[in-house]
């Protein structure tokens, strides 16, 4: 069937070329082609289903600078005697990239790499030969160059996908879309107006470095109409310009006008400009992108405020100039903005321990903007594990923890009141651990949990809640619920106030700066604490304060305190705490106001030595410490309890006799 058509289609074109005339100029090889190929209908369907038109213009072929060439000179693959033949055709563009091969056969590679820049187009192989000089109707360059306007000169190649590679790897396109120049205020310039050392003779190549230093040395060009002290006229435009560079704002070739109409919608007016990749830069020379996508606005929580919900100050008749010494001050500062209307969450955030570790320099530590983003502000997820991702990003090991508790297994199998970080943590008032009480965190959850250790924590017969209390108030839950190693925790505490002293309270009492309490402690420097060191430190503070120290068991690594076991794991045997053998190590904290405490570790020899804890009875721990005066006395209290009332019968009875005679009067 198929040769039958091809057979027909030979018939026909050999039935209709006897009927055209063809010039006598050509050769006879392309009169035999142009039999067939003069017809105007005659296409072929490329295998991306493309069109490809095979009609040839005789006359302005013979007119071309290959006029006088035989066909079979280009198409090197056809003859009269293998064609038609079915020719398989990827694409218009890779039928291009084969003919174009052709071209070299006349014009040897090295001939074209002069002028330079027709060089590195030819070495770049991005364009071929036929999609810029044309493939049947050629023209010599020299009568093209004369004939073109600058602008269709330009477009030759510069309407093809070409592009720059800089030295920072980074790609510039150098495709122009010529119907965004005419829609552009530019729209009836030549490409020489703006690019003035252009012509057709002469076409320079710019060695920029990066995209950066080509955006802003291309703003030269724009100066040489809109110059200085007409861009003053508008401060806030102005003070743009010398931080970003036109193109930026207005774009390479579809450059809109300057002007936006006030009567746009706000905030289609403020995105005229800040829907573009501009930046802002800092005293500090640090730059930010200020560029709003208006699609991050349109899915955020913020997604019904106008810009001026937010940015107070601004508006279509007012933009002021605000200046920032660097990022950090700007996201700083930027919480203002978000005080407008959640003073509430604000207020906890600036008494958390990621507030003071942004206020002491750390820019990594969280803000508004850190987690919420700037204006993709999110909406608050019921995706718990999702709620844990914006935790562990900076939280990794934390999050390497979580993941093997059993909390982490409840939230992966769904339950709804699983644990996430800010369950235990708090979302905004995140306070250091040792200052945040987490056992009632858990409590908060967990509510009827003394009961239940009620059933076991008891030391028989006497069963009672406060015996569990004591438990609860003197170790973490994590330090029975994980199996970690542990340690007894030591701090300071304001008897009277029945709070732990800080260490800018310490310095206070002892009228010193808050880096030399260290000193006050650790004597010798050695980072531990000694017996004459916490005896001698103790003594000091009490000499001027009503303070004490307190005692609470917890895990030594506070990492693993979000190892939670399973209950079935739980440590229930009473001798890893309270036995002489106990593994416990030793910390001393001194609390540091809205961040992490102070930590020393301490010799057991403090916890064991009566001539070390200036009051004993704050922290005894029973079984744990073995002052041996304590024990002395214990074992002297015993012995007196029974001796006496022991003492007592005997010598009730030895004077038994004593006693009935006096009672005989005898």
């Amino acid at each position: 069937m198929r040769g039958i058509t091809i057979l027909s289609l030979v018939i026909f074109c050999f039935l209709f070329s006897y009927f055209l005339p063809i010039k006598d100029a050509v050769s006879d090889d392309t009169k035999s082609c142009l039999r067939c190929h003069s017809v105007k209908t005659l296409s072929k369907q490329l295998e991306n289903k493309e069109s490809l038109s095979l009609y040839i213009d005789g006359s302005k072929f013979e007119k071309s600078v290959h006029g006088a060439m035989d066909c079979s000179s280009c198409h090197t693959d056809i003859s009269l005697k293998n064609h038609p033949k079915p020719k398989k055709i990827a694409s218009k563009k890779a039928y291009a990239k084969e003919v174009s091969q052709n071209c070299l056969q006349c014009h040897p590679q090295d001939s074209l790499m002069k002028p330079e820049v027709h060089g590195k187009i030819v070495k770049k192989n991005e364009i071929f030969c036929s999609e810029c000089h044309g493939s049947h109707y050629i023209t010599s360059m020299k009568d093209w160059k004369k004939k073109a306007g600058f602008s269709t000169y330009c477009m030759t190649c510069h309407q093809h996908a070409i592009t720059k590679t800089l030295p920072s790897k980074e790609k510039l396109s150098l495709k122009v879309n010529e119907s965004e120049i005419k829609k552009s205020v530019h729209g009836k310039f030549e490409c020489i107006v703006c690019h003035s050392d252009f012509s057709k003779i002469n076409h320079p190549i710019y060695n920029y470095k990066t995209k950066a230093q080509y955006r802003t040395e291309m703003t030269q060009i724009c100066t040489k109409c809109h110059k200085d002290q007409d861009l003053q006229k508008n401060p806030a435009h102005y003070a743009l310009t010398k931080t970003a560079s036109c193109i930026e704002c207005h774009g390479y070739h579809g450059v809109k006008p300057a002007k936006v109409a006030k009567s746009l919608p706000e905030s289609q007016y403020c995105l005229n400009c800040h829907s573009r990749a501009i930046s802002m830069k800092m005293k500090n020379g640090e730059t930010m992108s200020v560029q709003v996508k208006e699609e991050d606005l349109l899915n955020s929580t913020h997604k019904k405020l106008k810009c001026t919900d937010c940015h107070k100050e601004f508006s279509t008749t007012q933009h002021p100039m605000r200046t920032f010494d660097s990022i950090a001050d700007y996201r700083a500062k930027s919480k203002e903005v978000c005080n407008n209307c959640h003073k509430e969450e604000v207020l906890k955030y600036d008494k958390s321990i990621h507030a003071m570790a942004f206020k002491k320099g750390n820019a990594q530590s969280p803000d508004c903007l850190k987690c919420h983003g700037y204006h993709k502000v999110s909406w608050i997820t019921p995706d718990k594990s999702a709620r844990n991702e914006l935790c562990v990003k900076c939280h990794t090991r934390e999050g390497d923890a979580f993941s093997s508790s059993v909390h982490n297994l409840a939230l992966k199998q769904g339950k709804k009141d699983a644990p996430v970080c800010s369950s235990c943590h708090n979302s905004h008032d995140v306070m250091p651990t040792n200052i945040a009480n987490l056992n009632a965190s858990c409590l908060r959850c967990h509510k009827d949990i003394k009961t239940s250790h009620n059933k076991w924590l008891w030391n028989p017969p006497v069963r009672l809640t406060t015996f569990v209390d004591t438990h609860f108030n003197s170790a973490s839950c994590a330090s029975c619920h994980t199996q970690t190693n542990k340690a007894v925790y030591l701090t300071v505490v304001d008897r009277a106030k029945k709070k732990v002293l800080t260490e800018d309270e310490i310095a206070k009492i002892f009228g010193v700066n808050s880096n030399e309490v260290k000193g006050k402690i650790d004597f010798n420097g050695d980072g531990k604490i000694q017996e004459q060191e916490l005896w001698q430190f103790m003594s000091s503070l009490k000499a001027k304060t009503h303070a004490n120290l307190a005692g609470r068991i917890d895990v030594l690594d506070p990492n693993d305190a979000h190892k939670i076991e399973p209950k079935s794991k739980t440590v229930k045997d009473c001798a890893v705490c309270h036995s002489s053998g106990a593994q416990l190590s030793g910390k001393i904290e001194i609390n540091k106001e809205g961040t992490k405490a102070v930590k020393f570790d301490f010799e057991r020899t403090a916890l064991n030595s009566v001539y070390a804890i200036p009051d004993i009875k704050d922290f005894y721990v029973l079984g744990l410490t073995k002052i041996k005066i304590l024990d002395i006395l214990f074992f002297i209290a015993v012995l007196g309890g029974i001796a006496v009332p022991v003492g007592h019968i005997t010598l009730r009875i030895l004077t038994a006799p004593i006693r009935r005679k006096r009672k005989e009067g005898k």
